[in-house]
């Protein structure tokens, strides 16, 4: 069985990525690929700059 503190943490990190995603405009599941892609992207930018 969860704890209450587990649960209360759990609620906490579904929130956060919940609002992530909101601010995205994007679903849930898609999180990880589109923060990766942002990174990858500004990566390049970066390095576009640095020439």
């Amino acid at each position: 069985m969860i704890a209450e503190q587990e649960l209360k943490v759990l609620k906490n990190k579904q929130k956060l990525l919940s609002q992530a995603a909101e601010t995205l405009k994007i679903q849930e599941k898609d999180l990880p690929r589109v923060v990766k892609r942002f990174l990858d992207e500004i990566k390049e930018f970066d390095e576009r700059l640095k020439k």
